[in-house]
C-alpha cells in the first residue's frame, strides 16, 4: 500500500492539534485568577460594571483587547465562569497551526510538523495558555503578522502586507509590545536584502511593502493611542515600562534567571514533543522521498521502478527522534531546542540544501541534485518551503538575536521569554528541516552513484560514542547516596500541567466569611453611644444566621466533617466595606463572593475627622502588597487605627511563585509556597 505524504502530514497535524487543545482544556475548572496581572485584565468582567469606569491605571497595563474578548466570551452558553481564560485557550491553540504554517512555508513541511509538535505539548506554553494574561494572544497576533509580512515581501504583495499591518495593530492593541512584527520584519527583511534579495528585488519595492505594514499597523492602534492622551499618552506608558529596565549591568543574571524559568517549569510533555516531532517530520520526509532507489539493480538488468527510499533513512530518523527525547530527560528540553537552534542558524547558510529545494520547486525540477545521483520526485517538491527560505533564515536570526538581546534587559519575569522561546523554535524546526532534506541528498547520492558507504573516520566514532553516552545516562540519576538509580515515572511528570490554583479562591470565601462575622457580631452588639446606631441595619446578616452558623460548625466539628461557608447572596446582606491592597485577584474573588470590594494604593483609610468608619471597613493585602516600596512604613504609621483578625494562608501557582522568588530560593525555601493574606479591621 502507498504511503500518500499529504495524508500523512494532514492527520499528523490534526493529532497534535488536538492534543494541544486537550493539553490546554484539560480540568480548565481547576484555574482561577491568581496573579496580579490575570486580576488587573480580568478587573474588566466586575469592576467596570460596579463602578462604570475601567479599573484604576488599567491602561499602564494593557491595551484593552483582552478584556474585551473576556466580556465578549463571558456570555458563551456554559462558558461563562471560564471567560478570563478563553481568549489565552483559544488563541493557544490556534498558535499550534500558526508556527506550523509560518515554519512550512520558510523551512518546508517536516519543519512545520516538527514545530507543531513541540508547539502542541509545550509546558511552558500550555501553562500560560491556561491563564488570563496577554502574553499568549499577542504571540499569535505576533506570529500570524510575521508570516503575513514575509509573504508580502517575498511575493511583492501589497495585499498581504495590509493583513500583516492590521494583524500587528492587534497585536498592539492586546499588548504594548505589539509592535515586535514590525522590528523583526524590516531587520529580517533588511539583512535579507543584503545578503540575497538585492539580486533579484529593487530596495523600493521592500521599501514599499515594509511601509505599507508599519502605516497600516500605526493606524490600527492609533485609536487606542489617542485615548491615552486623556491620561497623560504613550509616555506615560513608556515612564512604568521603563520601571521594569535593569540594563546591561545586569543582563547575564537575568538571563540565567530566564533560563532558569524554563528549566523549572519545563516537563514530560515538553521533552517527550521533540522525538515525537522528529519522528513524525522524518516519516513524512521518508514518505516523501519517492524516488527509482533500486536504479542500481538496473545496471545488471533490472527494471527500475520509482519506490520508497532505504528503510535505513528511516530507521536513521527514528534513532535520532528516541535520542533526542532521551537526553531531553537529561537536560531538559529548552537546552535540546537551544542547541537544535543553533544547528539550524549556523547549518542551513552552510549547506543551502532548503534554498536548492525551493528553487526547485519553483521551478519544477526533478532532475538529479548531483552527477549520477537519483532525482527528487513530486513529493519531494511538495515538501519544499514555499517562501524564500534566505527570508525566512534572516528573519529568524535577527528574532533570535533581537530577543536574545533585549530580553535579559527587563526584569525577568518568565512570561517575557516568549518572543525569544518563538525564535529558538522556528530555528530549531528550520534546522530539523535541513538536517532531514541533507540526510536523503546523501542517501541518494549513494544510491545513484553506486559509491561505497565511507568507514566512519575518529570523530565520527567519537561523536556516536558521547551521543549513545548520552542517551544511556539520561536513564540514570545519583540519588542522595551518590549513586545511579533509574529515573522513576513520578520524576517524569513531577511538574503537573493541571495544578489545582483554586486555593486564592477558597481564601477569598473565608475572608469574605470572616469580615461579614466580624462585621455582624461589633453591629448586633453595640450601645447607645455606638456609631453605627445610626444607620439602617435592614441590609446587616440576622445575628440568628450565624447562630445558625456557629451551631453548624460545631455539629461539622463532632461529626470530623468541614462546615459550608456562607453562600455570595447570605453575604450581600452585611453593609460593609473589604479594601484591598495590591491584590487584584483577590478583589475579584471577594466580590464574586457577594462582598463590596475596592481595590486601593494605600492604608488611609478613615475620614478626614479620623472618626470610627459608620459602615464596618476591612483592608486585606498579601504579597504584592508587602514588595510595595513604602508599605511597611506606611502600616507602620496606620497601625493606631487598624486591628488584626487573622492571616489566611494559601498556595500560589508556579507562574505566580516565580515571579515573587527564584527557582533556587523555591527549593531551598519550599514554606514559600505558603503566602499569608492579612485582615485587618478599620476602627
Amino acid at each position: 500500500m502507498r504511503i500518500r505524504p499529504l495524508s500523512l502530514e494532514f492527520v499528523a497535524v490534526i493529532g497534535f492539534f488536538a492534543l494541544g487543545a486537550l493539553l490546554r482544556t484539560l480540568h480548565l475548572e481547576r484555574e482561577a485568577v491568581e496573579h496580579f496581572d490575570e486580576g488587573i485584565y480580568a478587573s474588566a468582567l466586575w469592576y467596570d460594571g460596579q463602578f462604570q469606569q475601567p479599573y484604576p491605571a488599567r491602561y499602564l497595563y494593557s491595551p484593552p483587547l483582552l478584556g474585551t474578548m473576556m466580556e465578549g466570551l463571558q456570555w458563551l452558553p456554559g462558558l461563562g465562569s471560564y471567560a478570563p481564560f478563553l481568549p489565552s485557550v483559544f488563541l493557544g491553540i490556534a498558535t499550534i497551526i500558526g508556527l506550523w504554517l509560518l515554519a512550512r512555508s520558510w523551512f518546508g513541511k517536516p519543519a512545520g510538523l516538527f514545530i507543531a509538535a513541540v508547539v502542541a505539548m509545550s509546558d511552558f506554553h500550555i501553562i500560560y495558555s491556561r491563564m488570563a494574561l496577554t502574553d499568549v494572544a499577542c504571540l499569535f497576533w505576533i506570529i500570524a503578522s510575521v508570516g503575513l509580512g514575509t509573504r508580502a515581501v517575498d511575493r511583492g504583495c501589497f495585499k498581504s502586507a495590509i493583513a500583516a499591518g492590521f494583524v500587528c495593530g492587534l497585536a498592539w492593541w492586546t499588548k504594548y509590545t505589539g509592535w515586535l512584527p514590525l522590528a523583526i520584519l524590516c531587520s529580517g527583511s533588511g539583512l535579507w536584502w543584503l545578503w540575497d534579495g538585492r539580486k533579484s528585488v529593487p530596495l523600493s519595492r521592500v521599501s514599499a511593502i515594509l511601509g505599507t505594514v508599519i502605516a497600516v499597523a500605526v493606524a490600527t492602534f492609533a485609536p487606542w493611542w489617542w485615548q491615552l492622551q486623556d491620561v497623560g499618552g504613550y509616555q506615560a506608558v513608556a515612564a512604568t515600562h521603563a520601571s521594569y529596565v535593569t540594563g546591561w549591568s545586569h543582563w547575564t543574571k537575568s538571563l540565567a534567571a530566564q533560563l532558569g524559568q524554563q528549566f523549572f517549569l519545563d516537563g514530560f510533555s515538553g521533552q517527550l514533543s521533540l522525538g515525537l516531532g522528529l519522528f513524525a517530520a522524518g516519516l513524512l520526509r521518508w514518505a516523501s522521498g519517492r524516488s527509482t532507489w533500486n536504479a542500481a539493480t538496473s545496471h545488471s538488468g533490472s527494471a527500475a521502478v520509482t519506490t520508497l527510499p532505504p528503510l535505513t533513512v528511516l530507521l536513521r530518523f527514528s534513532a535520532a527522534a528516541f535520542a533526542l527525547t532521551a537526553i531531553s530527560f537529561r537536560i531538559k528540553a529548552p537546552l535540546m531546542l537551544l542547541c537544535l537552534s543553533i544547528a539550524g542558524l549556523t547549518g542551513i547558510p552552510l549547506w543551502p540544501m532548503l534554498q536548492r529545494s525551493w528553487q526547485r520547486r519553483l521551478q519544477n525540477d526533478t532532475s538529479p541534485t548531483a552527477p549520477g545521483a537519483l532525482p527528487p520526485g513530486p513529493d519531494d517538491l511538495a515538501c519544499a518551503p514555499t517562501i524564500n527560505p534566505n527570508l525566512g533564515l534572516c528573519t529568524t536570526f535577527m528574532w533570535f538575536v533581537g530577543m536574545l538581546v533585549t530580553t535579559p534587559t527587563y526584569t525577568p519575569f518568565s512570561r517575557l521569554f516568549f518572543p525569544l522561546l518563538t525564535a529558538i523554535w522556528l530555528a530549531a524546526a528550520g534546522g530539523v528541516g535541513w538536517w532531514l532534506e541533507s540526510n536523503l541528498s546523501v542517501a541518494r547520492r549513494g544510491a545513484g552513484t553506486l559509491e561505497a558507504i565511507p568507514k566512519w573516520g575518529w570523530g565520527q566514532r567519537l561523536v556516536a560514542f558521547m551521543l549513545a553516552a548520552a542517551v544511556f545516562s539520561s536513564f540514570f540519576q545519583i540519588d542522595e547516596n551518590n549513586e545511579y538509580v533509574l529515573v522513576s515515572n513520578e520524576q517524569l511528570l513531577e511538574n503537573s500541567l493541571f495544578s489545582d490554583r483554586r486555593s486564592i479562591e477558597i481564601a477569598a470565601n473565608e475572608i469574605a466569611d470572616l469580615c461579614v462575622s466580624d462585621a455582624t457580631k461589633s453591629d448586633s452588639s453595640g450601645t447607645e453611644d455606638h456609631p453605627n446606631n445610626n444607620i439602617d441595619l435592614n441590609y446587616i446578616t440576622p445575628r440568628a444566621l450565624f447562630e445558625a452558623k456557629a451551631a453548624a460548625e460545631s455539629r461539622a466539628a463532632n461529626s470530623g466533617r468541614q462546615a459550608e461557608s456562607l453562600t455570595p447572596e447570605e453575604r450581600s446582606r452585611t453593609k460593609m466595606i473589604v479594601y484591598v491592597y495590591g491584590e487584584p485577584a483577590l478583589a475579584m474573588h471577594l466580590h464574586n463572593a457577594g462582598v463590596i470590594v475596592v481595590p486601593v494604593s494605600h492604608l488611609n483609610l478613615r475620614d478626614p475627622a479620623e472618626t470610627i468608619p459608620v459602615v464596618p471597613t476591612f483592608v486585606v493585602f498579601g504579597p504584592n502588597a508587602k514588595r510595595t516600596p513604602g508599605f511597611w512604613e506606611e502600616l507602620m504609621v496606620q497601625s493606631d487605627y487598624l486591628r488584626s483578625l487573622r492571616k489566611i494562608e494559601y498556595r500560589p501557582g508556579l507562574v505566580t511563585l516565580l515571579d515573587l522568588f527564584t527557582p533556587k530560593w523555591l527549593d531551598e525555601h519550599p514554606e514559600a509556597e505558603l503566602q499569608a493574606l492579612e485582615v485587618y479591621r478599620v476602627e
